[in-house]
């Protein structure tokens, strides 16, 4: 009994000194995927906003709303890149590794997920191009997804081949999967808020609808809003873009006036 004990405390010791030695690249790692996120999110902001014509609105923007356009792919990427390395963690010898059915659907994925993905790449922006918008609209989700799943694969590689089995996994493959993936982090927000814009913009947009004291006959849709400043436009409008305006929280009415 004594001597279980004894392992269990060396084994917990053990434990502690690992998490303690990868506490700073897990930091590290967090930063990154921060900065990647913020990145996504101004594309995906700047492309809405400019749809509208209202770029101008960007010098208005909180650093935090870039951040709420990709919260959610990002805690995906933490999740499914813990798994991947987890399944590093258990696995104790060279053999598992490369013999282990999640190793080799992490290499399938990297072998051939960058040409899936550069393909959807380019559809994505035929269709958009051509203005299928919603269609563009759920391949640039598919995207999302195969850039989560792409990304975590080939940080499971990497780390196999740093901590692992040395030299034999050829990163050429995961080099060539980084590549696309990060032409996919530009491409995706980018077009995803282009055509969420256009969805937006039109009649039967989802956004809310409001009316203005200073002008009671137009019915106009709210596009953006800071503390009591709010960015408004017409719910029918000629032309490509409409006319934002900006107006106070206290000129803004939620019912139509009465008759």
């Amino acid at each position: 009994m004594p001597r279980d004990d004894l392992n269990k405390t060396e084994s917990a010791r053990a434990g502690a000194r690992r998490l303690i030695e990868q506490t700073p690249k897990a930091i590290a790692g967090l930063a990154a995927l921060s900065g990647v996120a913020y990145l996504a999110g101004s594309f995906y902001t700047k492309a809405y906003f400019s749809e509208f014509g209202a770029s101008w609105i960007l010098e208005e923007v909180p650093t935090a709303t870039y951040f709420s356009q990709s919260w959610v792919p990002l805690l995906l990427l933490l999740y499914l890149g813990y798994l991947a390395t987890t399944n590093l963690a258990v696995i104790g010898d060279q053999d598992d590794v490369t013999a282990s059915a999640q190793f080799k659907r992490s290499l399938a994925v990297v072998q051939y997920g960058p040409w899936f993905l550069f393909a959807l790449l380019v559809m994505t922006l035929v269709l958009s191009t051509f203005g299928y918008v919603i269609s563009a609209i759920v391949l640039s989700t598919i995207g999302v997804v195969a850039i989560l799943l792409l990304s975590s694969s080939a940080l499971e590689l990497l780390v196999a081949r740093f901590k692992t089995v040395g030299g034999l996994i050829d990163l050429s493959m995961a080099s060539i999967a980084f590549a696309v993936i990060i032409a996919g982090l530009y491409v995706v927000p980018t077009q995803l808020g282009l055509n969420w814009a256009r969805v937006d913009k039109q009649s039967t947009s989802s956004l809310l609808t409001l009316y203005l004291r200073s002008d009671a006959e137009q019915e106009y849709r709210l596009l953006f809003s800071v503390r009591e400043r709010l960015y408004v436009f017409p719910a029918r409008f000629e032309g490509t873009y409409p006319p934002v305006q900006t107006t106070a929280l206290a000129n803004v009415s939620f019912a139509p006036p009465e008759r």
